[in-house]
């Protein structure tokens, strides 16, 4: 069994920041798009559980039911081909703590057994879960395949949270593609009154879970916070950096029984996850835009006989990834731009002629009836019998 402490031998990978617009760093002027590459990281720097990482457990049986002692377990990556290796314990079991969720296969070996493997094993963020074997005699030239494995459930953790996937954030029609609008997909989350569904810069993170103040949830990107400790009583946790979803793996809403790791905010965590590169090259490219000739008037200008102001919004970048060296190191960048030109209008009123010359006589007002009505002038000069002014 692999202790607890121990996490996976020669797991590399890599970790790019998209930066986006808007930018979330003081000092940044906001129409600049910065992207970032981070190469890969050695074992030795991963040092930590980090929040969003999963866990897989299990027990080898024999055929009669008995535990398999010494068996040769491997996990694999099945996109980057990174393996990691352990044996069962005493009692048959097996522990790989620190995967990064992804797609797994894990294989079972030991002499005089049948090998057996199972595919398609998909692990979410912060995710426990028991896979157990059970070998059959025979030699090692013969192997049994689970190719359709069974949906992993979390048995190792007491949380309850909502999983949105990177694939549907993508599929989705997000206004200014953000995915803090998912959030809502949550059971328990709603807006704060006036806020919509998008996060309000610099205001924090401004959705309400389960009862809680709203903008007080923890965000978290590869397990490192992403937003500021509460300020003071009453305050909020702003979320500085916000990725582009093209760049997003799935992320998890916890509003519920999540572990000590966490507690930096409120009673909710947003726990985000990004893609990393493969064995294989990857590249997508987007544009969002939105045109004036598609918008409709505003009520209020509509009235006033004024046309639509023009508006032109493009949001627009790509994302590549792909090895470097094979099964060891792998690269991700990512650049996204957004340009707005906008305007508005404004519908008010100026003083008449007859007013300016000092006339309210055609000066009209809605009554409490709502029925038009010659509004009433006083000179502030003058006194009342009772003393007002």
């Amino acid at each position: 069994m692999l202790p607890d402490t121990k996490k996976p031998q020669a797991y590399s990978r890599t970790d790019a920041e998209p930066l986006r617009s808007p930018l979330r760093f003081a000092g940044v002027p906001r129409k600049l798009i910065g992207s970032a590459i981070a190469l890969a990281l050695s074992p030795a720097l991963i040092l930590a559980q980090a929040s969003f990482e999963a866990q897989v457990r299990g027990v080898v049986h024999d055929p009669t039911g008995g535990s398999v002692i010494g068996a040769k377990v491997t996990i694999t990556d099945a996109a980057t081909g990174i393996a990691n290796t352990g044996t069962t314990d005493d009692r048959g079991e097996y522990t790989f703590n620190a995967l990064r969720p992804a797609t797994y296969v894990i294989k079972v070996e030991m002499t005089g057994f049948r090998p057996e493997e199972t595919k398609d094993i998909v692990l979410g963020v912060s995710q426990h879960t028991n896979i157990d074997f059970s070998l059959q005699v025979g030699s090692l030239q013969s192997s049994v395949t689970v190719v359709e494995a069974a949906t992993t459930l979390d048995t190792g953790s007491a949380e309850i949270g909502t999983t949105v996937s990177g694939e549907y954030a993508r599929q989705m029609p997000l206004y200014g593609r953000s995915y803090f609008g998912l959030v809502f997909l949550s059971g328990g989350v709603t807006e704060s009154a006036g806020s919509g569904i998008r996060d309000n810069y610099p205001s924090g993170t401004n959705f309400i879970s389960n009862g809680q103040r709203n903008a007080t949830a923890e965000v978290r990107f590869d397990g490192a916070p992403l937003s500021a400790p509460e300020q003071g009583e009453g305050g909020n946790s702003n979320v500085y950096y916000t990725p582009s979803v093209e760049v997003i793996q799935e992320f998890k809403v916890e509003n519920n029984s999540f572990s000590a790791e966490y507690g930096n905010n409120g009673g909710t965590v947003l726990n985000i996850l990004m893609k990393q590169g493969a064995n294989q090259f990857h590249g997508a490219g987007w544009w969002f835009g939105q045109r004036d000739e598609f918008d409709a008037n505003d009520f209020f200008s509509n009235q006033a006989g004024l046309p639509k102001p023009p508006h032109t919004h493009n949001q627009y970048g790509g994302v590549i990834s792909g090895p470097i060296k094979k099964n060891k190191t792998f690269f991700l960048f990512d650049y996204e731009r957004q340009n707005d030109i906008s305007s508005s209008q404004t519908v008010a009123t100026v003083p008449t002629a007859l007013e300016r010359s000092g006339n309210f006589s055609q000066t009209y007002t809605y009554d409490e009836n709502g029925n038009l009505a010659p509004v009433t002038i006083y000179d502030p000069a003058t006194i009342d019998a009772n003393g007002n002014r």
